[in-house]
C-alpha cells in the first residue's frame, strides 16, 4: 500500500498557487495490491464463490489508484464555525489534525467521529461541509435500512452469498483513498459495528 510521488495537476499555473488558495492536493495511492487480488482470484475453485469472484474481478478492471487529498495548507474555517455552531469543539479538533498533516509529509487521515443528536442539529451539513472543506470525496449511509452490523463492515467469504461491506465498496467504486463515511440515522439497533 505505498504512496506513490505522482501528483495530481491542480492548476496549470503550479502548486505554489495552488498552496497559496488553500486548494486540496492529490496524490494517487494503491488502497489494494493487484498481485493479491489476483492471486487470490486465481485460488477460488471454478463455480464456486460467484459473489467473491465477481467483486476480486471488479477491483481488477478498476485498479487501485485512488486520489489520497491532502490540503495545501491549513484551510480557512472561520466560516464553518459561524454556520455550525453547534460542531465548535468538532471543528476544533479537525483543525489541530490539519495543522498536524500539514506540518508532515503524511496523508490527512481525520479520527473517527461520532456524531451524536436530534435530527436537525446539522450532523449531516456538518458533514458536507466537512467534505467540501477538505476537497474528498464523501459516501452516506443508512442505518435505518441495516438489519446488521456485517452490512457496514462486510461478511466472511465463507458463508454463503456473503457481500463485501459499505465502507469496502465506497473505497473500491469511489475516487478516494481517504474519502469521508457517514452512517446517517438511527443507531439503536447497530449493536455490533466496529
Amino acid at each position: 500500500m505505498s504512496l506513490s510521488n505522482e501528483l495530481v495537476t491542480v492548476a496549470a499555473t503550479g502548486l505554489h498557487r495552488a498552496a497559496a488558495a488553500g486548494l486540496p492536493i492529490a496524490r494517487m495511492r494503491s488502497v489494494y495490491r493487484v498481485d493479491d487480488v489476483g492471486r487470490k482470484l486465481g485460488k477460488l475453485p471454478p463455480k464456486e464463490h460467484e459473489g467473491l469472484r465477481a467483486t476480486y474481478e471488479r477491483m481488477l478492471e478498476k485498479g487501485p489508484e485512488r486520489f489520497q487529498v491532502k490540503p495545501a495548507g491549513l484551510p480557512v474555517m472561520d466560516h464553518l464555525y459561524d454556520e455550525l455552531p453547534n460542531f465548535t469543539e468538532v471543528l476544533d479538533d479537525i483543525r489541530r489534525q490539519l495543522a498536524l498533516c500539514e506540518d508532515s509529509r503524511d496523508a490527512l487521515e481525520i479520527t473517527p467521529l461520532l456524531l451524536l443528536g436530534p435530527p436537525g442539529v446539522g450532523k449531516t451539513h456538518f458533514a458536507r461541509a466537512l467534505a467540501g472543506l477538505l476537497g474528498t470525496g464523501m459516501g452516506f449511509l443508512s442505518m435505518s435500512s441495516m438489519t446488521a452490523g456485517w452490512l457496514l463492515s462486510g461478511a466472511s467469504s465463507q458463508w454463503k452469498g456473503a457481500r463485501p461491506g459499505k465502507v469496502f465498496e465506497t473505497l473500491v467504486d469511489g475516487q478516494y483513498a481517504n474519502p469521508g463515511v457517514m452512517p446517517r440515522g438511527q443507531y439503536a439497533d447497530c449493536t455490533e459495528i466496529h
